[in-house]
This record gives structure tokens, sequence and C-alpha cells, in this order.
């Protein structure tokens, strides 16, 4: 990523990157989710929680850092890093990431052979992880219910609404909701430092994934139509309608209640103040503020 080569050339430090796109389960498997739940078609394609593998990602996480501890106690850099239940047999000092091609199977995506993953080397100085999704925490099931029945009711009553969410049953949000949660358990644990790129609309993204799609298709790899793109991106907008509001009005470092309220009142905050930076962009990413949570 460009902030991870800023870091290198800049600042002189080594650092590696992984997005949790590459953590998306094979097509095989996110085909045969989406036959185990015909109807819910929020896992019908890759992007919503639950089609990810939680185990590989928590592995890849795992053994970059327990490589870097291994690497810095031989060189006597450091003696004692913060136990984050790593493996302690690991000692091979390469790491392999996942590569998830996104052109393949039309644009649907797939993970690359191995021989296609990227092998990086300690120290490991800084470690960025990246996705659409980190920060996000599930709801309580009185809250999600609340919320959904809330919107249902002025959707009907203005016989329209702008929330994506509407469009699919309670229970289908609820597997969302509950599949969260792994996430929260597995991956959250990695993370010390926490920056959300917010945006003034978040309807952006819709622009920018076609921007995206089109510029593959123009390097001759496989994409969606704009049909799709469009469509694909609908079905993540329920999980920013439900998860945003919190991650936009709170510290992504306090417990998690399961409660939707922006006048949420984190213990201990002070512990937590300066570890989540929100940097706001505009429809061209430009910097518009920025804020330390």
């Amino acid at each position: 990523s460009q902030i991870a080569q800023h870091l290198k050339v800049f600042n002189n430090l080594s650092v590696v990157s992984c997005s949790i796109d590459d953590f998306y389960l094979t097509f095989k498997e996110q085909c045969q989710l989406a036959l185990s739940n015909p109807s819910n078609k929020l896992l019908e394609f890759r992007g919503e929680p639950g089609t990810h593998d939680i185990a590989l990602g928590k592995d890849v996480l795992n053994r970059l850092c327990r490589t870097h501890e291994i690497y810095s106690q031989k060189k006597g850099l450091c003696n004692n890093l913060k136990d984050r239940d790593v493996d302690h047999d690991e000692s091979n000092f390469d790491v392999l990431i996942p590569f998830y091609d996104k052109s393949l199977n039309d644009g649907r995506g797939d993970r690359a052979e191995v021989d296609k993953w990227v092998k990086v080397s300690p120290p490991f100085e800084i470690i960025l992880v990246e996705g659409w999704l980190l920060g996000f925490k599930h709801l309580s099931k009185s809250q999600l219910e609340k919320f959904y029945f809330s919107s249902k009711s002025i959707a009907t009553e203005h016989e329209s609404s702008s929330l994506k969410l509407v469009s699919h049953t309670l229970s289908h949000l609820s597997s969302i909701n509950e599949n969260l949660q792994n996430y929260e358990r597995e991956w959250y644990k990695f993370l010390d430092i926490f920056v959300h790129l917010d945006v003034q609309d978040i309807n952006y993204v819709y622009s920018w994934r076609l921007e995206q799609e089109r510029n593959m298709k123009n390097l001759g790899k496989g994409g969606m139509t704009d049909e799709q793109v469009i469509d694909f991106i609908d079905r993540y907008m329920p999980s920013y309608e439900l998860y945003l509001p919190k991650l936009r009005n709170q510290n992504f470092f306090c417990e998690n209640d399961g409660d939707l309220t922006d006048e949420f009142e984190c213990k201990n905050h002070e512990q937590y103040h300066g570890r989540h930076l929100k940097i706001i962009l505009n429809s061209k990413r430009e910097l518009i503020n920025e804020i330390l949570m």
C-alpha cells in the first residue's frame, strides 16, 4: 500500500501490509456458503461478515507477530512482547500472505495458488491490516431488532427508504451480526492502533468501486459490469447502516456493549485515548478533517 511505502521510504521502518480481502473464502467455499443459505443475498457473494476464512486470517497474523518476536529476540532487539496467544513453535522467518485475485471468475474472485502468495521476512516494525469492515462491532439482539423494525416502519410510512437493510429479513441480518462476533474475538485482539478512513457520504463507495472495476478491465483483466458492481455494493450497505454510526462516534478500543446509540459512555476512556484516529475524506479522496478519538 502507499502508506506502507511511505513509512518505509520516509521513516526507514520495516513495514508489512495485508488486507482482509485476501482472507476471503475460496470461490468454491463461497459457492458452498451461498448454496447453504439460498435465500440470504448477503452471503451470496464475498464481502459481508461470514465470507472470510477467520482461521486463515488469525494464522497469518499469528505468524507475523510470532516471527517478529523470535527475530527480535535473536537479534537482541527485545525481551518480551505482548502476549497475543500466538503459537510458540514458529521457527521459519518467512511468512506467506495469501493473495485473493478479484479478476478471476468474471470478477467474483478466488484465492490465488500458494505460489502467488506474498512472501515477507522480518523484522515487522509495523504490521498494517486494512479492510472495509474492520472496526464494526455486533449489536445486541434487542438493539438489532429495534433498529430494524423502526427502519421498516419508516419505510412503510413513506413507501420508500434509502436504507438497504430494509430489503433483507431480520434473520438474514442476524446471521451477519452473529458472524461479526468471530472477527471481534479472533482478529481485533491483534490491533494496537486503529485508523478509520471515513467519508462525508458513504455512497462514495459506489463510484469508487465502479472506477476500480473499470480500471481492472482496462488492464485486460476480468471484472463485473456496472450493474453487477452496484448490486455487489448494495449487499455491503446493510453493515454500513448498522455498524458505522457507532464506529464514527466512539473509540474502537472501548468495550462493546452491543448498543447502537451515539451517546455511548466508554469506561476507562483515558487509557484508550489517542489510539484511534478518524480521517474524513471527500469524494476526491482529499482530507477534510481528522479527529483523535
